[in-house]
């Protein structure tokens, strides 16, 4: 009966050692944002937000976010760490990446003075920005919008990704626009 013991208490401390030795392999890894190798793939731990897996090791779970809104971070914890346990975190990353695109995020009001078949001629506002590079802007028009028929005379905003060719017309590469009524 010792010897039993001896040898359940040498397999317990040998899985002991094991785990500690993976985790510090893997906690490593995922300090450098790489995934785990001593861990195995929940099945059911893929999340429906954009890409996110759970990963199970020896004692320890390993959670890679990637949603959709480009909450790209891993984390490690013990196996009572939950996906929920970083909402907050994550709502954060939302707004302040929201807020950047924003701000990165140019644009201008006008009025339509010509339609073509692919693209369409704005006339800036007078106060707008863009009007510094030219009076007449050409937008062409977005693949999504192939059913939406702008007219003459019509005001739009136009947000692009803030290149401005410097032709005349100055041409922009245009994010999205929409009629202002």
């Amino acid at each position: 009966m010792k010897n039993f013991l001896k040898l359940i208490g040498v397999i317990l401390g040998i899985i002991v050692i094991l785990g500690i030795i993976f985790f510090s392999i893997d906690y490593n890894r995922v300090k450098n944002q790489e995934k785990p190798i001593f861990c195995i793939q929940n099945p059911a731990g893929i999340m429906l937000d954009g890409g996110t897996i759970e990963y199970f090791g020896l004692g320890y779970k390993v959670i890679d976010f990637h949603t959709l809104a480009g909450y790209d971070d891993i984390k490690i914890g013990t196996w009572f760490m939950d996906y929920d346990d970083f909402d907050e975190e994550m709502k954060e990353y939302e707004e302040k990446h929201e807020k950047e695109m924003k701000k990165d995020e140019f644009s201008f009001n006008g009025t339509i003075t010509q339609v073509e078949e692919n693209l369409f001629f704005v006339v800036p506002d007078e106060n707008e920005e863009i009007r510094k590079s030219s009076d007449l802007i050409m937008v062409g028009k977005l693949k999504i919008d192939t059913d939406v028929k702008y007219e003459v005379g019509e005001r739009v905003k136009i947000i692009y990704d803030g290149n401005v060719m410097e032709t005349y017309p100055a041409q922009i590469n245009a994010i999205r626009y929409e009629r202002i009524i």
